[in-house]
């Protein structure tokens, strides 16, 4: 039985790689597929896009920086916390030792040897030598004790001057890590300007909305083929039994509701937008795993998760992801932080979630 189990495991297990693996290749493609579409991207999207994905990184690794200081001080804390401790006990046994010190040179050597000397019972002169000996033994002891604690404190203090040069060092960084996170913010914005003054043409921008609404199209349909072949082999149940039950994404209002005007009546919304800070954590709407991560024209930095039976829910226009192809996540679980890349004006989260590829009204689905 044992074996069986086991064996089954291990298929189970290779089973999910070589789904996995199928997965990638079909994302590989896409993204051979988007670069040769980002080559015909006027000059001012390709930079739009570079600060997109810099911003990204700077933000991500920000986000380690601040998340290792968080830990770092708690760790600090704790350090100090035993330190007083260690300080406590360390007092207590010098005092106790001082006072066992103090009665034996009151006590003193003489005063041993004239009581064994006046013994006559043998059972008695036992009984002193045992007595004396439990109190060197309980002396020993407690220098010992001492000892440890001694060694234990400096053990901790080196602890703590460790972790606090630590700490220095990564708040230094985090302060060159905001200094260039607020840069690339600024370039953003200087980006977008001049995006805004390229797109005065209302044809030039009707074309380039149904350019990229095409191209997330695209990109879903593929990716519905694949996992549709993945289909009999997957755990993941939908969404179906979920609906007006699963949480916001983002705390925020919606600036844009779900078949809303776009562009001049003629592009219509496929999701919502969330006013939400920039920074904010992005959590995934229900279980799932991770099948698009990456920088998508018209949505930015977008991040697209497969529930299973035909219900994947798009995240976009991010300004860092937290998770990769492949990865699973849980309800709730972070998957980016909000941001206006893509060419958004404000920061916030773009949200849509589509069932066998045509989009649904969010708002149907959320609490």
């Amino acid at each position: 039985m044992f074996f069986s189990s086991s064996a089954l495991a291990a298929q189970n297990q290779e089973r999910a790689e070589q789904e996995l693996q199928q997965l990638k290749q079909v994302i590989s493609q896409l993204q051979k597929r988007l670069a040769e579409n980002r080559s015909q991207q006027s000059d001012t999207e390709k930079a739009i896009q570079a600060i997109d994905v810099k911003l990204s990184a700077v933000s991500k690794e920000l986000r380690d920086t601040q998340s290792k200081i968080t830990q770092n001080k708690n760790q600090l804390n704790k350090l100090q916390k035993q330190k007083t401790e260690k300080n406590i006990l360390k007092e207590q046994q010098r005092k106790q030792l001082s006072s066992q010190l103090r009665s034996a040179y009151i006590a003193g050597q003489e005063e041993y040897i004239k009581l064994l000397l006046n013994q006559e019972d043998p059972a008695k002169i036992s009984r002193m030598l045992q007595y004396y000996r439990y109190l060197n033994e309980a002396r020993i002891r407690d220098i010992e004790a001492l000892q440890k604690t001694l060694q234990e404190l400096q053990q901790v203090e080196q602890q703590i001057n460790s972790k606090t040069l630590e700490l220095t060092e990564l708040e230094t960084k985090q302060k060159q890590q905001v200094e260039q996170q607020l840069s690339l913010k600024s370039q953003q914005t200087d980006a977008l300007k001049q995006l805004k003054q390229e797109y005065q043409n209302q044809n030039t921008r009707l074309a380039q909305l149904r350019k990229d609404e095409q191209e997330l199209q695209s990109i879903i349909s593929s990716l519905q083929q694949t996992l549709e072949e993945f289909a009999p082999k997957q755990s993941l149940k939908g969404l179906a039994k979920h609906k007006n039950k699963l949480n916001w994404p983002v705390k925020g209002s919606v600036e844009h509701r779900f078949g809303s005007n776009k562009f001049e009546n003629k592009v219509k919304w496929n999701g919502i937008v969330i006013n939400a800070s920039s920074g904010q954590s992005v959590q995934s709407i229900y279980n799932g795993q991770v099948v698009f991560a990456d920088w998508l024209r018209g949505f930015g930095l977008m991040v697209i998760i497969d529930h299973g039976q035909g219900y994947l829910s798009l995240y976009g226009q991010n300004e860092s992801l937290l998770k990769s192809t492949g990865d699973w996540v849980e309800a709730g679980e972070p998957v980016a932080t909000v941001g206006r890349s893509g060419g958004s004006s404000e920061p916030g989260l773009y949200f849509e979630i589509r069932y066998k590829g045509k989009p649904q009204n969010p708002l149907s689905w959320i609490k």
